[in-house]
């Protein structure tokens, strides 16, 4: 049995154009990592908002909902490993400001996990 542990990650970035790559990004890896077994539906991209602008500064942003899965389900391991590949990508080939945070759910747990310029995964 598992328990519920929401994780979101919010993308914001002054280059529209790094904005929109990001985005579309996203949707490739989590449209990817939900049509496999015991999926087989595109439907990773339901969880991931459209860019909203910003009123200043041509800030915009997107976000990537919790996937609403228990820990340890099939669908908190797929949505654990897209928003790793997702982040990762981020890290590399992106500008874009992120935050990855994790909160509610049964523990109440909240804290930032990775951002632009933390990363708490895989550290003792």
């Amino acid at each position: 049995m598992g328990y519920l542990k929401h994780h979101s990650i919010v993308v914001t970035g002054w280059d529209s154009e790094k904005v929109k790559e990001a985005h579309q990004k996203a949707k490739e890896i989590f449209e990817k990592k939900f049509s496999i077994e015991p999926f087989n539906l595109p439907f990773g991209t339901r969880i991931i908002s459209n860019i909203l602008d910003g009123l200043m500064n041509d800030q915009t942003s997107f976000f990537i909902a919790p996937d609403g899965s228990k820990e340890g389900w099939k669908t908190s391991d797929n949505g654990d490993e897209a928003r790793k590949e997702f982040v990762d990508w981020l890290k590399v080939q992106n500008a874009c400001d992120y935050v990855e945070v994790v909160f509610g759910g049964d523990d109440d747990e909240e804290k930032i996990i990775r951002s632009s310029v933390i990363d708490f995964i895989g550290q003792k």
